[in-house]
């Protein structure tokens, strides 16, 4: 491209417009000063980058840009665009607002905030907005799906289903409005309805050559839940067909297939393992690591501790070094995360953790307290933190800061989940009745405490049928009242955060067969964490049979016994915080052992 900037300048937008950014970016390149001519110059430079995945490159493009050309709103917007789509929402809103400001007649602009306030979770102000906006756009699509979206995080699912349904009747074949109102009715727990608008989103999306390994994913897993689970294979493996690199997708089929105890659940993740799908590598390694089998993971793990991308890199060393202890080398693991956080002169949380874990193996208990104190003042919320912290406290002798941490006879609160017992009696057997039907899988999930038994998918207490929408208003009432019971205390982990405003983040159904046990855990994103027994067994009144134990910990190398024991009874729902080390001890008999269990957050 050469000449004068009013004829370089057109060839550079049709350049753009077809797709040929290498051809922008050298262009512009080769003759520096054209950025300095007009903003639009600067945005096909940045949005090229862009496009090239150059986003540090494009970064700096447009700040510089901006710089020169201060009032260019289009500029502004594409800069805020690219923003949003790096992830800093905040500073693309500024620039949004500030476009909007100068230009009020703009519609894009004001449709774009709406976006970047939905990514800032500001959900009542981009409602707001996005509402002003369809009254002079009734017939946009992507804004319609947008107020879709915004009115589902506000709870409002009639209505953001009446705007995917009248975005579709704008555009029949549009593949994310056919996508969300199947995410809708997939939440509502309307399977084949589900199925419908998955099939649909996947065939149009198909025939447009667009599709996504998310429509995959979702096809695959509603089909799951209803029960077809051949079906839901082979569009799992029709997806990998089509993005057999997809850590995802391969993570998702392989966490099904392994629950349906299909041979080979890692055939197709292990058929694309290499140095240069290092994303996918790592992927397969936390799976190997979470089904014990660190020496696999270590394999492919030490082939990416010096990877080129430091990210890829520093997760990596913290994987290698979680093998490394599970295989009982703890020296090892400890000097591999020293190393890479000198080599980074950072405080990365993981290997920081990892460091503490080791130290904990090797006994060094002071030490751990000091990694583990560190880790909690950068991550208060982690729960898991003050998990290891407490661990680290009561190793070492420190029985008045673990106490304070661990108070059981003050924080482990047991009580029936109605206060009528033939009531509660009737209601948890017709609980039984209905989660029976939910527990179809032949093994544990991947990553989970469970052992031997079976885990239900989705939020349980999300599910609009009646009887677990009853369970989940008395579980909060139980909760309340619980949470009422307690003193604020400034900077403890728990009692800091006391709320009556609860939100239930997780929640599933268990079923334990012979020899079925929870492994000793606990709930890294919670805050307070709750079991309701719905089926005991008789053996529970021998030998601490199937009991709820607290206060033994699950690290390799590192013998407590518990501190705390609760003997499990039906219709009994126990509350605990989600950092207390927590496990069952192992059902004996043929007989089950079936509970609810749920992460709650104050809002």
């Amino acid at each position: 491209m050469h000449g004068q900037p009013n004829i370089i300048i057109p060839q550079l937008i049709n350049a753009f417009r077809q797709g040929n950014f290498s051809n922008v970016v050298d262009a512009i390149e080769a003759s520096p000063a054209l950025v300095n001519v007009d903003p639009v110059v600067v945005q096909l430079y940045g949005g090229s980058l862009r496009k090239l995945a150059e986003h540090k490159k494009a970064g700096k493009v447009f700040e510089k840009g901006l710089k020169k050309f201060p009032s260019s709103t289009d500029l502004m917007n594409s800069y805020g665009n690219f923003l949003l789509e790096s992830g800093n929402a905040v500073k693309a809103s500024q620039l949004f607002r500030k476009a909007s400001s100068i230009n009020a007649g703009s519609f894009d602009y004001k449709y774009n905030l709406t976006r970047s306030l939905y990514a800032e979770k500001k959900y009542r102000e981009a409602l707001q907005l996005g509402e002003q906006l369809v009254e002079a756009r009734s017939n946009h699509v992507s804004l319609l799906i947008l107020l879709a979206a915004i009115q589902v995080e506000l709870g409002n699912i009639a209505i953001a289903e009446a705007h995917l349904v009248s975005a579709l009747n704008i555009d029949n074949r549009n593949v994310t409005a056919l996508n969300n109102l199947g995410n809708l009715k997939r939440g509502q727990g309307k399977l084949v309805e589900a199925i419908r608008n998955y099939e649909l989103a996947l065939t149009h999306a198909v025939q447009a050559k667009a599709d996504t390994p998310l429509i995959y994913q979702n096809l695959a897993a509603v089909i799951g839940l209803n029960g077809d689970t051949d079906s839901s294979l082979a569009v799992y493996q029709k997806g990998l067909s089509r993005f057999p690199t997809n850590s995802e997708l391969n993570k998702e089929y392989a966490h099904f297939a392994w629950i349906k105890n299909v041979s080979s659940p890692f055939a197709f993740f292990e058929e694309q393992l290499s140095g240069e799908n290092a994303d996918l590598v790592l992927v397969y390694c936390e799976l190997m690591l979470r089904i014990g089998e660190p020496s696999k993971a270590r394999y492919w793990l030490e082939k990416l501790v010096g990877h080129t991308d430091k990210s890829i890199s520093i997760a990596a060393t913290a994987h290698l070094s979680s093998a490394l202890r599970d295989l009982g080398e703890f020296e090892a693991a400890l000097t591999l995360s020293e190393s890479k956080l000198k080599e980074t002169q950072g405080d990365n949380v993981a290997l920081l953790v990892e460091k503490g874990y080791a130290l904990l193996s090797l006994r060094k208990y002071k030490e751990a307290i000091v990694v583990f104190e560190k880790v909690c003042r950068i991550a208060p919320l982690n729960q898991g933190y003050w998990t290891l912290l407490s661990t680290a406290y009561k190793a070492n002798g420190n029985s008045n800061k673990y106490k304070n941490l661990c108070n059981y006879q003050c924080f482990v609160h047991a009580t029936k989940l109605l206060t009528d017992s033939a009531a509660n009696n009737s209601f948890v057997q017709e609980l039984k009745d209905h989660l029976s039907t939910l527990h179809n899988d032949e093994r544990h999930p991947i990553g989970q405490s469970l052992r031997n038994g079976s885990q239900t998918f989705e939020n349980l207490l999300d599910n609009k049928h009646q009887l677990l929408q009853a369970l989940r208003r008395v579980l909060e009432e139980r909760a309340q009242e619980f949470i009422g019971s307690l003193k604020t205390e400034k900077k403890h982990p728990f009692l800091s955060r006391l709320s009556d405003n609860l939100n239930f983040i997780g929640s599933w159904s268990v079923s334990l067969r012979r020899s079925g046990f929870h492994k000793s855990h606990y709930h890294s994103e919670g805050w307070l964490s709750g079991v309701l027994y719905v089926d005991v067994p008789e053996e529970v009144n021998q030998g601490g049979n199937g009991w709820l134990c607290f206060g033994r910990p699950d690290i390799n190398g590192v013998v407590m016994d518990e501190d705390y024991a609760i003997k499990p009874e039906a219709g009994t729902v126990v509350f605990f915080p989600s950092y207390l080390w927590h496990g069952t001890n192992p059902i004996e008999t043929e007989s089950q052992r079936m509970t609810v269990a749920f992460d709650i957050v104050p809002n």
